[in-house]
Order: structure tokens, then sequence, then C-alpha cells
């Protein structure tokens, strides 16, 4: 009796093993291939179809300054922005830029929560780009209720602080990129032109 159950399950494998060399090498007809022998014109508009629509997730909502800005919950607008080579902070502090030949650009930015819950904003939710290369805000300013560090907004009200970049000193024309949270998955831009 375990003498047939034995040649039973080692038959049972065989087959088994026997179905998966057979799927291997048997022809498979690719989907993209079979529709495109039947009805190439179907395939150019799908293809154009998911460019399209892959475009236009890419594409990245684009303001001006002055103007509101809605990614998700929440509106950002840019008031306006300057340079300075020193920062003054209270009556005892003062910052200058670290680096030689550099300045500090002041991007004053209001963020409304249009949402139903309470929404925090840091200045780290703000990126300074120039082609392909992306500035971070300064860290180094964050004692002043002027500049945004992990502030809470609840619903329907709004914030002004500044958000401050050390950039080289003859640079102009930037893209801000805003971001709703941390992980910034819902993503807007913002031009600053002057």
């Amino acid at each position: 009796m375990k003498k047939i159950f034995k040649i039973g399950c080692l038959g049972f494998i065989a087959l088994i093993v026997l179905g998966v060399i057979i799927t291997m090498f048997s022809p498979k007809e690719d989907k993209k291939t079979a529709t495109s022998t039947t009805n190439p014109s179907a395939v150019a508009t799908d293809s154009t179809k998911e460019k399209a629509e892959n475009t236009a997730k890419e594409e990245k909502k684009l303001a001006s300054i002055g103007e509101e800005l809605k990614v998700g919950d929440v509106v950002f607008k840019v008031n306006k922005m300057s340079t300075a080579k020193k920062i003054e902070d209270g009556q005892f502090l003062s910052y200058s830029p670290e680096s030689e030949g550099s300045v500090f650009l002041i991007v004053n930015v209001t963020v409304k929560n249009t949402g139903n819950e309470m929404i925090t904003t840091d200045s780290s939710y703000f990126q300074l780009m120039k082609g392909e290369i992306k500035y971070t805000p300064s860290t180094l300013i964050s004692t002043s209720d002027k500049f945004f560090m992990y502030d809470g907004i609840n619903p329907g009200l709004s914030q002004t602080g500044n958000v401050v970049f050390e950039i080289p000193e003859n640079l102009n024309d930037f893209v801000l990129n805003v971001q709703t949270g941390f992980w910034g998955t819902e993503q807007g831009q913002i031009e600053l032109k002057k």
C-alpha cells in the first residue's frame, strides 16, 4: 500500500513538472502584438491617449506671484519676494549667508487651509528650483513667528510667513515648488519672476 502511494505521489509531481515545462516552451502571443497586427490605428490611438494622460498627471499646477494656487485642500499664494545680505530677527539676532557670494531670497507666502481638518506647514514643504537645480530652505532662521516652523492651521484659516533660501547673488527667475505635507503627495509650482 505504501509503495502504491509513493508511486502515485511521484506520478502527480511528474505531471506538475511536465505541465510547467510545456507551459514554458509553448508559444505565447503578446496582446499588444496581436492588437497591432489586427488594427494598427487602434494601438496608435491608445498610445496617444496614454501619453496625454501621463503628461497631464506629471504636469504640475503653475501660478505667478500674487495668484492663488490650490493644491489639494491647501491654497498657496506668494505675496512678494526680496533679497537680503542680512536678516534681523528681534533685537539681538542677526543672520548672514554662510557662503561667500550668496544672498538670502526671502519669499513671503500665505498658506490657507480649505479642508476639514487642521494641517501643519513648515519651511521644508517648500523648494526653490532653477531648471534642474534645487535649493532647500535655510534652517538657520527659525526663531521668529515670521517663519514657518511646523505650524498648525485650522480649517478656514490662513497663515502668512517667510521662507528663506540661500542662493548665489546674481540668480533670479526661480520656480517655487510647494507641497501639502511632509511626504509631498500633492504638489504645485509658483513662478518667481521679478
